[in-house]
């Protein structure tokens, strides 16, 4: 098979053998590749990928009567948690901590967001008054410097940042494992917060996004030095999210009534995952070697 496009991008998860039976049936010549955390059907360039999705719906819905292995949807969530355990987790999490962040946005900073943020405020005055980083090191309040990332102020704000934590923080777990996707969580979430705290001052800031963009920055540098053995994101997804780190450094985002973004923690987030981006390669082939 000579040129080759995209069909479609499916779970891991799913059997494809009778579907590829169905296909060579059909006389589609075909090539079935794991890429990343997907299968993914790759046809020739003389063939509709428009049949080919036609033929998928056909045999999902045909699929439980020829015996073919497709999960339900309990079953699904139970092999996706135990394939990213991590990455279940930190969303779990998150969820479960969202209403810290919502009574905030109503004005509510008593209570567990006193323990959250990453130096410790007071409310004076009807004011909030943060204390510099110092008395969060003399305190030994270290779990500060990364816990801002369990703070959401919207259901929108968690969605978007947790869509994109499934998306890329499941390739980084299973792929590279859970010490490394640690890593790269935790350094991702010291970067943001240290950046966003250098440019802006103590502040009342949060959420996932400083780690998205570690997250975000760890793929790509990765795959710019391992282009052979790739974590498969598409190229259009590292180009929308810089697009967004730039335009929110303009101000436009803020004229759009997205809320007052945390643009330094997008940026230290990136340059933290980035740098362990750069070291990642030689942890994972020592990893190797030892396996040997």
């Amino acid at each position: 098979m000579a040129a080759l496009q995209l069909a479609l991008q499916l779970p891991q998860d799913i059997d494809l053998r009778s579907f590829s039976l169905l296909l060579h049936t059909q006389n589609i010549a075909h090539r079935i590749t794991l890429e990343g955390v997907y299968q993914v059907v790759w046809i020739g360039s003389d063939e509709d990928p428009a049949a080919v999705v036609t033929l998928y719906q056909t045999w999902l819905t045909q699929a439980p009567v020829k015996g073919a292995a497709r999960p339900s949807v309990l079953g699904r969530l139970i092999k996706n948690a135990l394939a990213f355990p991590l990455t279940g987790l930190i969303i779990v999490l998150n969820c479960s901590l969202v209403w810290v962040g919502l009574k905030a946005s109503e004005g509510d900073f008593s209570g567990l967001i006193q323990q959250l943020t990453m130096t410790p405020m007071t409310l004076t005055s009807g004011y909030l008054v943060f204390e510099p980083l110092t008395a969060t090191l003399a305190q030994q309040a270290y779990w500060r410097l990364v816990t801002p990332m369990l703070l959401h102020f919207s259901w929108l704000h968690l969605a978007f940042n947790l869509l994109w934590v499934w998306e890329l923080g499941r390739r980084i777990e299973k792929l590279h494992g859970i010490s490394l996707f640690l890593a790269v969580t935790l350094l991702g979430s010291l970067g943001a917060n240290l950046m966003q705290l250098t440019l802006s001052g103590p502040s009342l800031f949060g959420g996932m996004s400083g780690v998205v963009f570690a997250y975000l920055g760890y793929c790509m540098v990765w795959d710019r030095l391992r282009p052979r053995n790739p974590i498969g994101l598409a190229p259009a997804a590292y180009w929308v999210m810089l697009g967004f780190l730039a335009l929110g450094f303009t101000g436009v985002l803020d004229l759009l009534g997205l809320g007052a973004l945390a643009n330094g923690a997008h940026l230290g987030g990136l340059l933290a995952g980035a740098l362990i981006g750069l070291m990642a390669p030689l942890v994972v082939a020592k990893r190797h070697v030892k396996a040997r």
